[in-house]
């Protein structure tokens, strides 16, 4: 996908549009990937927000509501799995300044308001109350006669609750502090009501593995700045290798990708070698060959963690860094 050179404003408006950019409740989609997209593209529509402030571009107005409604769900998503967010970090804009973006997108739909304040300043909510639940929406991908329904409740924790056709719904009495944590109890609850399943031990140990892999999603919009990239690395590589689930590699995967394009972008940025980067930047014993692997999994990440619109730049930014193969004891 790149965006054209021509109307890139209609363009945007088409397949810029954060219901297709995001799914919230599908967690087998990249969380890197759905971050990316929606900073990348809140800032894209911004820029041309701000190119026809002055301009009779039919457009503009709608391309105001776009930039405000991506804007919210940046928002909501880093809220949604627990990320660290900086306005100006990630946006360029102070706090105030985006949240008068957020503010113009909830003014317009009720049910965006109602869902801000719930995981914000909660004056619509019974504060601290567990018991006080915002439905937020229902699993898509549950099958059989129940539907697992999630909330959103008074400790601003991610709740969910089983429920049979003509039954009370009977909300479960755990909190979890992001979505894809609570999706995974929901599932293995619901699996074994309607199949008795005995693969439980599959969800056991995806939700063990995700409370390591949340760690490194609250912290994906500073992955960038952190001090020892390599180090970073080498502990996700680490956790990766003990992964026995089948989410729990993939989270890893992608987790791994993305710390490796952290290395191979640090090396760009000193103009050095990956090899240099990885003799430096660890205690680790660290096998040659690993240089030539990293620098495999951050095209992996490329393709799979970021906006298919920047896929050129970084390509490009990767073919600028040398391997550096020749790293040995005795280099």
């Amino acid at each position: 996908m790149r965006e054209p050179r021509t109307a890139p404003a209609a363009w945007h408006l088409q397949h810029s549009r954060p219901e297709s950019l995001v799914s919230y409740f599908d967690p087998w989609q990249p969380v890197a990937r759905q971050l990316d997209m929606l900073a990348n593209r809140f800032r894209t529509v911004k820029a041309l927000c701000d190119a026809q402030v002055d301009s009779l571009a039919t457009e503009h107005a709608a391309l105001a509501d776009l930039r405000d409604s991506l804007a919210f769900h940046l928002l909501r998503a880093c809220v949604w799995w627990q990320v660290d967010f900086s306005p100006h970090a990630v946006t360029g804009l102070q706090a105030t300044s985006f949240m008068k973006y957020v503010r113009r997108h909830t003014d317009r739909f009720v049910d965006d308001d109602t869902l801000l304040d719930v995981m914000t300043w909660q004056h619509y909510m019974h504060r601290a109350d567990s018991g006080h639940i915002m439905v937020t929406g229902t699993d898509p991908l549950c099958r059989g006669n129940t539907t697992i329904v999630y909330g959103i409740d008074g400790h601003r924790g991610f709740r969910f609750a089983m429920q049979r056709a003509g039954q009370k719904l009977e909300w479960n009495d755990i909190t979890h502090t992001d979505f894809v944590a609570s999706c995974l109890n929901a599932r293995a609850l619901h699996c074994l009501i309607e199949t008795e399943c005995t693969a439980i031990g599959e969800w056991d140990l995806a939700r063990e593995e995700h409370i390591q892999a949340s760690r490194h999603y609250t912290q994906h919009f500073r992955t960038a700045t952190q001090a020892n990239p390599v180090e970073r690395y080498a502990t996700a590589l680490d956790q990766l290798s003990r992964c026995h689930s089948r989410f729990g590699r993939f989270e890893f995967e992608n987790i791994v990708n993305h710390m490796a394009f952290s290395v191979v972008r640090t090396a760009h940025e000193r103009g050095i070698s990956i090899a240099d980067m990885l003799r430096h930047g660890t205690d680790r014993t660290v096998s040659p060959r690993i240089a030539g692997s990293l620098k495999k999994r951050a095209r992996g990440h490329i393709t799979t963690g970021t906006d298919p619109l920047r896929h050129a730049e970084l390509e490009a930014l990767l073919d600028q860094v040398e391997t550096g193969f020749a790293l040995s004891d005795g280099s």
